[in-house]
């Protein structure tokens, strides 16, 4: 069995005008894959965790390979993704710039190595996936 896991970017049919992101920690059980996002509305977003497979969801557009971590981890990524500030002070901020956040705490807390080449790579793509800048 492999000690690390991949996490992905899953990018879904939103409710609103841009799509739904969020982050996939796909576990090789189906009970301990995770799915870290903010849900609601402008200025009423809440952090939640749902341990779900997103790619069983009819909504996911398309699933963003992101890295490979140590199964370890897992439990500190959930810390991280749960303490997050939820910007609902910032009008128009949404699940995209969760995103963005979290992966830069990832990142400050060497948990997502920022140097990887392959993760840098998929970043950028995702950067210019974000919906809704001006």
């Amino acid at each position: 069995m492999s000690s690390t896991v991949p996490i992905y970017v899953a990018i879904s049919i939103g409710d609103g005008v841009y799509k739904h992101w969020g982050v996939f920690i796909d576990a090789p059980q189906e009970k301990d894959k995770i799915f870290l996002q903010v849900a609601g509305s402008d200025g009423r977003f809440r952090y939640e965790l749902e341990t779900r497979d997103v790619q069983r969801s009819e909504r996911l557009v398309e699933l963003l390979p992101l890295y490979d971590v140590d199964v370890a981890e897992i439990n500190p990524i959930k810390t991280v993704a749960s303490q997050i500030t939820v910007h609902n002070e910032i009008r128009g901020w949404n699940c995209q710039d969760y995103v963005l956040d979290l992966l830069e705490a990832l990142e400050n807390e060497a948990i997502v190595n920022s140097k990887d080449e392959r993760y840098k790579k998929q970043k950028d793509l995702l950067r210019g996936k974000q919906e809704g800048l001006a």
